[in-house]
């Protein structure tokens, strides 16, 4: 099938998270969580077994609270870009979602999600783009997506278009009154992707993809959504980054076995390099909670 994507390819897609599914759980935690924690009130010294998946629940949980979920409420929920399930597993819980849609534009995360059949949930191979639901959703959740909606090829101009389409679409598949959230890296003391680190990761694991800024985001989005929440917390990535790369090196044996030494070796080295990258405050990572408006607003151009 053809997938439409105005941003990164299936192909460049594919050549990250198709890498293989049992390279990702070796590092990943239990949830299999592909985005930043929320450390939040978790100790330093707790062990990494439990530390982790107790962080990423944490952020699952934050993201619910973000669009109003509570308990009881069962909620249809839409996840853009939903990986390996780690919201579509969750949401359930305390009944606060009853049906949840995952978005995946990669082949191998589908193929994993149609297997778990996860109760309540309903996975499809499809970008944004293409998505056309049959009646609206009360919330839609997107955590590390965002990332890849643009590319580097494009002007600013060609972003913002990209970005306000997506929320445009967003304001499409929601109800009156429905919330959005959103997680997403971005730059911050960095202009672009310039410089070794940025060259690396554009090229050897990210290939073409392009960070947005928060001005970016909040002039696509205006028109359509009030921002009702904001957090920003790079340190919530750096952590997580030193625990995937402290997983990884433990994991070495086996991730060699099904990446080779060679794709272990990149690996290591993009999350060490994105662990930097956060710490100097190149990138930082935004958590961002929006309400529907009831109508877009026109604005002047």
């Amino acid at each position: 099938m053809t997938i439409t994507t105005a941003g990164t390819t299936a192909e460049d897609i594919a050549f990250h998270y198709d890498l293989g599914n049992q390279f990702y759980a070796l590092w990943l935690d239990e949830t299999l969580a592909y985005t930043a924690a929320k450390w939040d009130g978790v100790p330093a010294g707790e062990p990494d077994a439990t530390a982790l998946p107790r962080a990423q629940r944490a952020k699952l949980d934050h993201h619910l609270d973000l669009v109003g979920a509570r308990p009881g409420d069962g909620l249809r929920l839409l996840d853009v870009g939903c990986g390996w399930g780690a919201m579509l597993e969750h949401a359930g819980r305390d009944d606060r979602v009853a049906h949840a849609t995952g978005l995946t534009v990669s082949p191998a995360q589908y193929a994993f999600l149609a297997a778990r059949a996860l109760p309540g949930a309903e996975p499809r191979l499809e970008s944004w783009e293409d998505h056309r639901p049959e009646r609206p959703y009360d919330a839609v959740v997107g955590m590390g997506s965002f990332e890849h909606f643009a590319t580097a090829a494009m002007t600013r101009a060609e972003r913002l278009g990209v970005y306000a389409r997506h929320f445009e679409a967003c304001h499409g598949w929601l109800r009156p009154g429905g919330r959005m959230s959103l997680q997403t890296i971005a730059y911050d003391g960095a202009v672009d992707g310039a410089g070794a680190i940025g060259e690396f990761v554009g090229s050897d694991v990210f290939p073409g993809a392009r960070l947005p800024r928060l001005s970016e985001i909040a002039a696509a989005c205006d028109p359509y959504f009030s921002i009702v929440a904001l957090s920003a917390s790079a340190e919530d990535y750096a952590r997580t980054l030193a625990s995937w790369s402290a997983r990884l090196l433990r994991a070495r044996a086996e991730a060699e076995r099904l990446v080779g030494p060679e794709g272990y070796r990149r690996y290591r080295r993009y999350l060490r390099a994105s662990e930097m990258t956060f710490l100097r405050g190149a990138v930082t990572l935004y958590r961002i909670g929006l309400r529907r408006r009831d109508e877009p607003l026109r604005l002047p151009a």
